[in-house]
Protein backbone atom coordinates (compact mmCIF):
# COMPACT_ATOMS: atom_id res chain seq x y z
CA UNK A 1 0.00 0.00 0.00
CA UNK A 2 1.38 3.42 -0.95
CA UNK A 3 1.96 6.19 1.57
CA UNK A 4 -0.82 8.30 0.04
CA UNK A 5 -3.26 5.40 0.36
CA UNK A 6 -2.35 4.90 4.01
CA UNK A 7 -2.87 8.60 4.74
CA UNK A 8 -6.26 8.50 3.03
CA UNK A 9 -7.24 5.42 5.03
CA UNK A 10 -6.20 7.11 8.29
CA UNK A 11 -8.30 10.19 7.41
CA UNK A 12 -11.32 7.99 6.76
CA UNK A 13 -10.85 6.23 10.10
CA UNK A 14 -10.72 9.57 11.91
CA UNK A 15 -13.88 10.76 10.16
CA UNK A 16 -15.63 7.53 11.16
CA UNK A 17 -14.52 7.96 14.78
CA UNK A 18 -15.90 11.51 14.83
CA UNK A 19 -19.22 10.30 13.43
CA UNK A 20 -19.43 7.58 16.08
CA UNK A 21 -18.72 10.06 18.88
CA UNK A 22 -21.36 12.45 17.55
CA UNK A 23 -24.00 9.72 17.42
CA UNK A 24 -23.07 7.88 20.63
CA UNK A 25 -25.55 8.01 23.56
CA UNK A 26 -22.95 9.48 25.87
CA UNK A 27 -22.39 12.53 23.69
CA UNK A 28 -23.15 15.77 25.51
CA UNK A 29 -26.13 17.57 24.02
CA UNK A 30 -26.32 21.25 24.86
CA UNK A 31 -29.67 23.03 25.07
CA UNK A 32 -30.41 25.72 22.52
CA UNK A 33 -29.01 29.01 23.75
CA UNK A 34 -31.66 31.71 24.40
CA UNK A 35 -31.64 34.57 21.90
CA UNK A 36 -30.78 37.21 24.50
CA UNK A 37 -27.62 35.36 25.53
CA UNK A 38 -26.20 34.77 22.05
CA UNK A 39 -23.04 36.71 21.11
CA UNK A 40 -24.50 39.28 18.68
CA UNK A 41 -27.52 40.26 20.81
CA UNK A 42 -25.23 40.42 23.85
CA UNK A 43 -22.83 42.75 22.02
CA UNK A 44 -25.70 45.02 20.93
CA UNK A 45 -27.15 45.07 24.46
CA UNK A 46 -23.78 45.96 25.98
CA UNK A 47 -23.24 48.70 23.39
CA UNK A 48 -26.68 50.21 24.06
CA UNK A 49 -26.19 50.14 27.81
CA UNK A 50 -22.69 51.65 27.66
CA UNK A 51 -23.81 54.37 25.24
CA UNK A 52 -26.79 55.25 27.45
CA UNK A 53 -24.56 55.51 30.52
CA UNK A 54 -21.75 57.54 28.94
CA UNK A 55 -23.62 59.54 26.29
CA UNK A 56 -23.25 62.74 28.33
CA UNK A 57 -19.45 62.50 28.49
CA UNK A 58 -18.52 63.01 24.82
CA UNK A 59 -17.89 66.73 25.34
CA UNK A 60 -15.99 66.40 28.64
CA UNK A 61 -12.77 68.40 28.43
CA UNK A 62 -9.19 67.26 28.99
CA UNK A 63 -8.35 66.98 32.69
CA UNK A 64 -5.26 66.59 34.89
CA UNK A 65 -2.78 64.16 33.25
CA UNK A 66 -4.52 64.56 29.88
CA UNK A 67 -2.57 67.79 29.44
CA UNK A 68 1.03 66.49 29.58
CA UNK A 69 0.21 63.14 27.95
CA UNK A 70 -2.03 64.37 25.12
CA UNK A 71 -2.52 68.14 24.78
CA UNK A 72 1.12 69.14 25.30
CA UNK A 73 2.74 65.91 24.16
CA UNK A 74 4.69 66.56 20.91
CA UNK A 75 5.17 62.85 20.25
CA UNK A 76 1.51 62.15 19.42
CA UNK A 77 1.38 65.03 16.91
CA UNK A 78 3.14 63.00 14.21
CA UNK A 79 2.66 59.29 13.49
CA UNK A 80 6.22 59.12 12.18
CA UNK A 81 7.38 59.41 15.82
CA UNK A 82 6.11 55.87 16.37
CA UNK A 83 8.50 54.18 13.97
CA UNK A 84 10.58 53.64 17.10
CA UNK A 85 8.84 50.79 18.94
CA UNK A 86 10.46 51.49 22.30
CA UNK A 87 8.55 52.66 25.35
CA UNK A 88 6.54 50.71 27.91
CA UNK A 89 3.26 52.40 26.88
CA UNK A 90 3.86 52.48 23.15
CA UNK A 91 0.43 51.11 22.11
CA UNK A 92 -1.50 53.53 24.31
CA UNK A 93 0.34 56.58 23.02
CA UNK A 94 -0.03 55.30 19.45
CA UNK A 95 -3.81 55.21 19.94
CA UNK A 96 -3.73 58.85 21.06
CA UNK A 97 -1.62 59.71 18.00
CA UNK A 98 -4.22 58.11 15.71
CA UNK A 99 -6.93 60.12 17.48
CA UNK A 100 -4.92 63.31 16.97
CA UNK A 101 -4.29 62.47 13.31
CA UNK A 102 -8.00 62.22 12.54
CA UNK A 103 -9.45 64.82 14.91
CA UNK A 104 -6.75 66.96 16.45
CA UNK A 105 -7.69 67.89 20.00
CA UNK A 106 -11.44 67.44 19.49
CA UNK A 107 -12.38 65.50 22.63
CA UNK A 108 -15.28 63.66 20.96
CA UNK A 109 -13.00 61.25 19.11
CA UNK A 110 -11.01 60.42 22.23
CA UNK A 111 -14.16 59.71 24.24
CA UNK A 112 -15.64 57.64 21.41
CA UNK A 113 -12.57 55.38 21.27
CA UNK A 114 -12.62 55.01 25.06
CA UNK A 115 -16.27 53.96 24.91
CA UNK A 116 -15.63 51.44 22.12
CA UNK A 117 -12.79 49.93 24.17
CA UNK A 118 -15.13 49.65 27.18
CA UNK A 119 -17.82 47.91 25.11
CA UNK A 120 -15.24 45.50 23.71
CA UNK A 121 -14.03 44.74 27.22
CA UNK A 122 -17.58 43.98 28.33
CA UNK A 123 -18.01 41.53 25.46
CA UNK A 124 -14.67 39.88 26.24
CA UNK A 125 -15.82 39.45 29.84
CA UNK A 126 -18.92 37.67 28.50
CA UNK A 127 -16.73 35.37 26.37
CA UNK A 128 -14.34 34.75 29.25
CA UNK A 129 -17.10 33.63 31.63
CA UNK A 130 -18.50 31.21 29.03
CA UNK A 131 -15.05 29.74 28.40
CA UNK A 132 -14.35 29.36 32.13
CA UNK A 133 -17.63 27.45 32.48
CA UNK A 134 -16.48 25.16 29.68
CA UNK A 135 -13.06 24.73 31.26
CA UNK A 136 -14.60 23.93 34.63
CA UNK A 137 -17.13 21.48 33.25
CA UNK A 138 -14.58 19.65 31.09
CA UNK A 139 -13.32 17.98 34.27
CA UNK A 140 -16.79 17.43 35.76
CA UNK A 141 -19.35 14.62 35.49
CA UNK A 142 -21.93 14.81 32.72
CA UNK A 143 -24.72 15.89 35.06
CA UNK A 144 -22.63 18.73 36.42
CA UNK A 145 -21.77 19.88 32.90
CA UNK A 146 -25.42 20.00 31.84
CA UNK A 147 -26.51 21.95 34.91
CA UNK A 148 -23.69 24.44 34.45
CA UNK A 149 -24.16 24.87 30.70
CA UNK A 150 -27.81 25.88 31.08
CA UNK A 151 -26.88 28.68 33.47
CA UNK A 152 -23.59 29.72 31.87
CA UNK A 153 -25.02 32.13 29.22
CA UNK A 154 -27.11 33.96 31.83
CA UNK A 155 -24.22 34.19 34.29
CA UNK A 156 -21.95 35.46 31.50
CA UNK A 157 -24.54 38.05 30.44
CA UNK A 158 -25.11 39.27 34.00
CA UNK A 159 -21.36 39.52 34.59
CA UNK A 160 -20.81 41.51 31.38
CA UNK A 161 -23.71 43.87 32.18
CA UNK A 162 -22.31 44.44 35.67
CA UNK A 163 -18.88 45.14 34.20
CA UNK A 164 -20.31 47.68 31.73
CA UNK A 165 -22.52 49.48 34.26
CA UNK A 166 -20.35 49.42 37.38
CA UNK A 167 -19.41 52.94 38.60
CA UNK A 168 -15.84 51.76 39.14
CA UNK A 169 -15.37 51.88 35.35
CA UNK A 170 -16.24 55.58 35.12
CA UNK A 171 -12.67 56.85 35.44
CA UNK A 172 -11.30 54.45 32.82
CA UNK A 173 -13.97 55.54 30.32
CA UNK A 174 -14.40 59.28 30.91
CA UNK A 175 -10.88 60.27 31.99
CA UNK A 176 -9.23 60.17 28.58
CA UNK A 177 -5.67 59.36 29.59
CA UNK A 178 -6.92 56.36 31.59
CA UNK A 179 -7.25 54.63 28.23
CA UNK A 180 -3.96 53.07 29.25
CA UNK A 181 -5.88 51.02 31.84
CA UNK A 182 -8.87 50.10 29.69
CA UNK A 183 -6.76 49.28 26.61
CA UNK A 184 -4.41 47.12 28.68
CA UNK A 185 -7.49 45.38 30.08
CA UNK A 186 -8.71 44.73 26.52
CA UNK A 187 -5.48 42.97 25.52
CA UNK A 188 -5.33 41.20 28.90
CA UNK A 189 -8.83 39.77 28.47
CA UNK A 190 -8.18 38.97 24.81
CA UNK A 191 -5.06 37.01 25.76
CA UNK A 192 -6.93 34.85 28.25
CA UNK A 193 -9.87 34.32 25.84
CA UNK A 194 -7.54 33.28 22.99
CA UNK A 195 -5.60 30.98 25.31
CA UNK A 196 -8.79 29.28 26.54
CA UNK A 197 -10.07 28.92 22.96
CA UNK A 198 -6.81 27.13 22.14
CA UNK A 199 -6.74 25.11 25.37
CA UNK A 200 -10.34 23.90 25.06
CA UNK A 201 -10.02 22.76 21.46
CA UNK A 202 -10.89 19.04 20.99
CA UNK A 203 -7.37 18.36 19.72
CA UNK A 204 -6.00 19.16 23.19
CA UNK A 205 -8.77 17.93 25.48
CA UNK A 206 -12.01 16.01 25.45
CA UNK A 207 -13.12 12.87 23.60
CA UNK A 208 -11.82 14.09 20.23
CA UNK A 209 -8.30 14.60 21.52
CA UNK A 210 -5.77 14.02 18.77
CA UNK A 211 -8.41 13.73 16.02
CA UNK A 212 -8.39 17.36 14.90
CA UNK A 213 -5.55 19.74 13.99
CA UNK A 214 -4.43 22.02 16.80
CA UNK A 215 -5.74 25.59 16.25
CA UNK A 216 -2.34 27.28 16.39
CA UNK A 217 -3.79 30.67 15.43
CA UNK A 218 -5.50 30.98 18.85
CA UNK A 219 -2.17 30.37 20.58
CA UNK A 220 -0.42 32.87 18.30
CA UNK A 221 -3.23 35.36 18.98
CA UNK A 222 -2.68 34.94 22.72
CA UNK A 223 1.05 35.60 22.33
CA UNK A 224 0.54 38.70 20.18
CA UNK A 225 -2.12 40.05 22.52
CA UNK A 226 0.23 39.51 25.46
CA UNK A 227 2.91 41.60 23.75
CA UNK A 228 0.39 44.37 22.99
CA UNK A 229 -0.81 44.35 26.60
CA UNK A 230 2.73 44.62 27.92
CA UNK A 231 3.39 47.53 25.55
CA UNK A 232 0.26 49.30 26.81
CA UNK A 233 0.62 49.27 30.60
CA UNK A 234 3.05 47.69 33.01
CA UNK A 235 0.51 45.74 35.09
CA UNK A 236 0.06 43.40 32.10
CA UNK A 237 3.28 41.63 33.04
CA UNK A 238 1.19 39.51 35.42
CA UNK A 239 -0.36 37.73 32.39
CA UNK A 240 1.96 34.65 32.41
CA UNK A 241 1.15 34.12 36.08
CA UNK A 242 -2.57 34.42 35.33
CA UNK A 243 -2.32 31.76 32.62
CA UNK A 244 -0.54 29.42 35.04
CA UNK A 245 -3.25 30.02 37.65
CA UNK A 246 -5.96 29.18 35.09
CA UNK A 247 -4.11 25.98 34.22
CA UNK A 248 -3.79 25.02 37.88
CA UNK A 249 -7.41 25.77 38.79
CA UNK A 250 -9.31 24.63 35.70
CA UNK A 251 -7.12 22.03 33.97
CA UNK A 252 -5.04 20.62 36.85
CA UNK A 253 -1.91 19.59 34.92
CA UNK A 254 -0.24 17.31 37.47
CA UNK A 255 2.45 16.07 35.11
CA UNK A 256 5.46 17.90 33.71
CA UNK A 257 4.46 17.79 30.03
CA UNK A 258 1.25 19.92 30.32
CA UNK A 259 3.05 22.43 32.55
CA UNK A 260 5.84 22.82 30.01
CA UNK A 261 3.29 23.41 27.24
Amino acid sequence: MSRASRREEEREKRKEERRKMASSPGTISLPRQPLLTRPLPVLLLLALLATAIYSNTFSASFQFDDTPNIVENPKIKHLSNFLDLSGSRYVGFLSFAVNYYFGGLNVFGYHLVNLLIHITNGFLVYCLVLLLFRASSSNSPLSTFNSQSSNAPWVALATALLFIAHPLQTQAVTYIVQRFASLAALFYLLTVVCYLKWRLHPSLSGPARGLAPTPVFWYIGALLSTLLAMKTKENSFTLPLMILMIEAVFFRPFTRKPWMA
